[in-house]
């Protein structure tokens, strides 16, 4: 039955519907205004949603292709535009056939913690800033990895094995010049000694050649904050641990990423005055 069903769908979506489906299933959760910015040409702010945006995610909803949580960002006041969406398992099972993917396992839904929730739709958010300065400015994205696919594994100091978890890996070009990005997206929920530690990680990860000997150099390490208290709390301890290497990371917040990707890091950093 569902394999007629889906062999169905083939005819009924378009190729802008596999391409939200894609974006839910890479990011596991969006809200209505990212989809629409992503895929609708909505502009970042308040402004109404496309009503064609929500029709078509209506549309998949009552195909049973996605599904939105309970739980509205905003509150119920944000009405649709508050929904925040997820692949339902026949939208997994579809997204996969129409790619011709194996699938690892079956999916089962569930309800993300709020703290989760958070975290994942800011990851999407500095994407999805990214992909809309790659549109309007003169830089490209020309390479993306989510999770897991960005992680890294290697031999610590013991041959034990570990993995470096970024949240995101980009590489941008600009003015000719390519740059690869790690990227942490903070929500200022950690003390800072936890981001300490993470820095400390990629140090050690640095060391072991692995980056370079793939890419030729080892990414510039990028933390996106919520507000600039945050932003100059973490850039302080940095600067005063004497382990960490500070050129070697960045803390912005979201409105700063496209002067971060267009100057680069060292040029970024000496503007702002974080450069020793």
């Amino acid at each position: 039955m569902k394999a007629r069903v889906i062999g169905e769908l083939e005819h009924l979506l378009s190729d802008r519907d596999w391409l939200i489906l894609s974006s839910v299933q890479g990011f596991r959760f969006l809200s209505t205004r990212q989809i629409a910015r992503q895929h609708f040409g909505h502009e970042p702010g308040p402004a109404r949603i496309p009503r064609n945006a929500n029709q078509t995610l209506s549309r998949l909803r009552d195909l049973g292709l996605l599904s939105n949580l309970e739980r509205r960002i905003g509150g119920v006041r944000a009405g649709s535009a508050g929904f925040v969406w997820h692949l339902t398992e026949l939208g997994d099972r579809a997204l996969h056939t129409h790619l011709g993917r194996e699938r690892d396992s079956r999916m089962r839904p569930y309800e993300p913690s709020t703290s989760f929730l958070d975290h994942t739709l800011a990851i999407a958010e500095v994407v999805i800033t990214l992909q809309e300065i790659s549109r309007n400015a003169h830089v490209t994205l020309s390479h993306l990895q989510l999770e897991p696919e960005c992680w890294r594994s290697y031999l610590g100091p013991s041959g034990e094995t570990r993995t470096l978890k970024p949240d995101v890996a980009v590489v941008t070009e600009s003015s000719g010049f390519e740059d690869h990005w790690f990227i942490e997206v903070d929500r200022a929920t950690e003390p800072p000694n936890r981001v300490v530690m993470k820095c400390l990680q990629y140090q050690e990860y640095r060391v072991t050649g692995h980056e370079q000997a793939r890419v030729g150099l080892f990414p510039a390490v990028v933390w996106t904050v919520p507000n600039e208290r945050r932003r100059n709390q973490l850039t302080g301890r940095l600067h005063n641990e004497s382990a960490i290497d500070p050129r070697l990371f960045s803390v912005v917040t979201t409105p700063e990423i496209q002067e971060l990707v267009e100057s680069g890091a060292a040029q970024f950093q000496r503007r702002r005055g974080d450069a020793t």
